[in-house]
């Protein structure tokens, strides 16, 4: 018998051609993406496609997400672009300002995790975000 110990236990699924802008992005983003995170990905993230109410907003998150090469050649305007989106994409109707957003211990939370789900960083430091969007 031939036993490969160097296979994975569980393969990932590949995902076929893109069906919709959504998936060009998603795929972009598995290629760079941490594998140990894919499920947080698709139930936080990737499954809300399919709400309307959101759509413009996660594609534009999404969008912002996949140019990773940003984040390298300019953090701070990479980071502020990704807190507009998700602050478009988890208040849709726009209740609250922007120093409302920048203040909610919730909404930095998420992007934080951000970083951490789809760039695998999992340290960053408050003053680090802090300088990133001080010029909003």
């Amino acid at each position: 018998m031939n036993w490969n110990i160097f296979s994975p236990v569980k393969s990932v699924p590949r995902r076929g051609k893109p069906k919709d802008r959504f998936d060009e992005h998603i795929q972009v983003i598995e290629t760079f993406a941490p594998r140990e995170h894919l499920s947080e990905r698709e139930v936080f993230y990737y499954n809300y496609k399919m709400m309307a109410s959101a759509g413009k907003s996660l594609l534009a998150l999404l969008e912002t997400l996949s140019q990773k090469k940003r984040l390298g050649t300019n953090p701070g305007e990479h980071a502020r672009a990704l807190f507009i989106h998700l602050k478009d994409f988890y208040d849709p109707k726009q209740t609250l300002s922007l120093a409302e957003a920048l203040g909610d211990r919730n909404l930095m939370r998420r992007f934080r995790d951000l970083f951490t789900l789809f760039y695998g960083r999992k340290k960053i430091s408050r003053e680090e975000i802090e300088e990133w969007l001080k010029p909003l």
